[in-house]
């Protein structure tokens, strides 16, 4: 019993969460966010996509958490590239903040943000 036992708890440690595939860059810039932008991320996020980094929604035209147009993720500050739903969901918030400090949130989520 005590092999079964070591045996799920090595499983549960190795299934990580997509959490942590965050980059080491990206967590430091979510450490370095207020609690204000933080909580305006996670609501925001919620509403678009349920928290959900790898949806699609808008009949393919929005991409991850925070339903990004493909273009808008290639030119936000802070964006890492390619498309969104390829990033955690920390990545995602990272460069949605900081495009929502130099746009304003009505601009890209005029629903949600």
């Amino acid at each position: 019993m005590a092999l079964a036992m070591v045996a799920t708890v090595g499983a549960t440690i190795d299934a990580a969460p997509a959490e942590s595939k965050t980059s080491p860059r990206y967590q430091r810039l979510w450490e370095d966010l207020g609690p204000r932008h933080k909580q305006w991320a996670r609501q925001t996020s919620e509403c678009e996509s349920g928290r959900d980094r790898n949806i699609h929604g808008g009949g393919g035209a929005y991409h991850g958490a925070f339903q990004f147009m493909k273009t808008t993720w290639r030119n936000s500050p802070k964006s890492p590239g390619g498309d969104p739903h390829r990033y955690s969901w920390r990545t995602q918030a990272v460069v949605s903040v900081y495009l929502k400090k130099q746009d304003g949130a009505r601009t890209h989520w005029p629903n949600c943000g």
